[in-house]
């Protein structure tokens, strides 16, 4: 066979003749130069010019502003990277310009062309704790003149100490701030200018935060304890509010039903307690807990809050009772003093029953009567005292019983004429018998300081469990603790 003339030569399948390729390549390069071009411009308009061009001044917050820091600006952030950054810490500047105003017209002069109109920042990290008060002296010793203003911070890698420092200031704010964050308990330290914050692993370590604050030249500090949402706070720098208050705050925030507790003062400023309760019945509740303690202290106002509303008070205190505390003939609530040589009544001549049991909205009230049932008239005053038995025969054990009186009230003074009653009413929030279904089927009441204990069946059993807390009311007469038919 002949064979065929050969056929023109091409490209496979798929190329393109070379000048064709060619092309390609260079629209290809072109493209990519054209995308690197853009995101070069992107770049230098995100990214702050000041970090491009002068890598060893400071990184340029100007926002939309293209703009460049003064000189004089620039090498002032010089300054302290070169005396700072040799060794004592890491740092980092930034120059910010506070006016951001652009230039009003054709000719006018640029604000950003004022030293004046920039802020250098610096944030310099020492690598543990120690390091701080040296670091601190150095970024002081490196701020000079130009700027318009400084903002310089010192902290650890960790942030667990951190200071923040004005120019003329010493090392002093340092080197108590160092000593503050040494107290065992204390996790992490800031102390600035004007204000200062110590944050404390629990509420058992507050009063030693306190005291290591305490005698120190410091602003206005704030001691937090976030396991217990706790704060204690300063209202003039040296004074703190006083030990009783303090360790009164440290207890409520572990209450039920607490979530928040804050407490100000410190002299001249009278102590203030501000407590958040999850909802409306466990404010009655903590307030009703806060109206029984007993203080010996200045007066502590106290505010329990929820959306809802907010119920306050005073703790006037023993001492700011004074001459006012009532007396054995002082009238009692209803501003009836009672009969001289009234003879108060005995616990043998009183009858004692459960008049009334009841619940509303997670709380448990059990209403106790006492009837004189003797032929002279006498006088009862005080809060009863309790002692439950539960259906394993055992008394519940770990209870507590709190005065249910709002201080600085103490009980009335009641004259029952023979066969006259007085009531007394328990409260309390209900609590859950799941883990522990051994309730309540029995309380003993002694009505009377000298009486004697009486064992009472109430006609329910009561979910009064081991570790839970009573209030119990003072004899009075009744109130509409009863319903007209009980």
């Amino acid at each position: 066979m002949t064979a065929a003339p050969d056929a023109p030569t091409g490209p496979p399948p798929g190329t393109l003749p070379a000048p064709a390729a060619e092309r390609g390549r260079l629209a290809v390069a072109a493209v990519v130069v054209l995308v690197v071009v853009l995101l070069g411009a992107l770049a230098l308009r995100t990214t702050p010019l000041g970090a491009v061009l002068d890598a060893g001044g400071c990184t340029v917050l100007a926002g939309e502003r293209d703009v460049r820091p003064p000189e004089v600006v620039r090498d002032a952030a010089a300054q302290v990277h070169e005396v700072v950054g040799a060794g004592t810490a890491t740092v980092t500047t930034t120059c910010r310009l506070v006016d951001l105003a652009a230039p009003t017209g054709l000719g006018a002069p640029d604000p950003a062309a004022d030293p004046a109109a920039w802020e250098v920042g610096v944030d310099a990290e020492v690598g543990g704790i120690d390091a701080l008060p040296a670091a601190a002296e150095a970024v002081l010793g490196a701020v000079t003149a130009g700027p318009g203003a400084w903002r310089l911070d010192v902290h650890d890698a960790a942030r667990t100490l951190a200071v923040g420092l004005a120019p003329g200031d010493d090392a002093d704010l340092a080197v108590d701030a160092l000593a503050v964050r040494r107290v065992p308990g204390v996790d992490e330290v800031w102390f600035g200018p004007e204000a200062g914050r110590v944050v404390v692993a629990g509420g058992e370590a507050v009063a030693d935060a306190l005291a290591a604050v305490a005698g120190r030249e410091l602003p206005v500090t704030t001691v937090e304890a976030f396991d217990h949402w706790l704060e204690v706070t300063q209202v003039h720098p040296g004074a703190w509010p006083d030990a009783e208050a303090v360790a009164l705050a440290v207890d409520v925030a572990a209450w039920e039903g607490v979530w928040r507790v804050v407490l100000s003062g410190g002299e001249p400023a009278s102590p203030d307690l501000t407590v958040a309760a999850d909802d409306d019945a466990h404010r009655s509740h903590v307030a009703s807990r806060l109206a029984s303690v007993l203080r010996t202290g200045p007066p502590l106002g106290y505010h329990v809050r929820t959306d809802a509303g907010t119920v306050d008070g005073v703790l006037a205190g023993l001492d700011a009772a004074g001459a006012d505390a009532p007396d054995a003939g002082a009238a009692d609530a209803s501003g009836e003093a009672p009969p001289a040589g009234v003879p108060a009544c005995t616990g043998d001549g009183l009858r004692l029953e459960v008049a009334a049991v009841d619940a509303a909205l997670g709380a448990r009230f059990l209403v106790l009567r006492a009837t004189w049932t003797g032929a002279a008239p006498c006088v009862l005053s005080g809060v009863p005292t309790l002692a439950f038995t539960r259906q394993s025969g055992t008394r519940t054990p770990d209870l507590t019983q709190l005065p249910d009186l709002v201080a600085p009230d103490v009980p009335p003074e009641v004259v029952l004429e023979p066969g006259a009653a007085a009531l007394a009413q328990v409260r309390w929030r209900a609590m859950s018998t799941s883990q522990d279904p051994d309730v309540a089927v029995g309380v003993t009441v002694r009505a009377v300081a000298d009486g004697p204990a009486v064992d009472l069946v109430p006609p329910v059993t009561l979910d009064v469990l081991a570790g839970g807390t009573v209030e119990v009311g003072p004899w009075r007469f009744d109130e509409g603790l009863l319903d007209a038919d009980g």
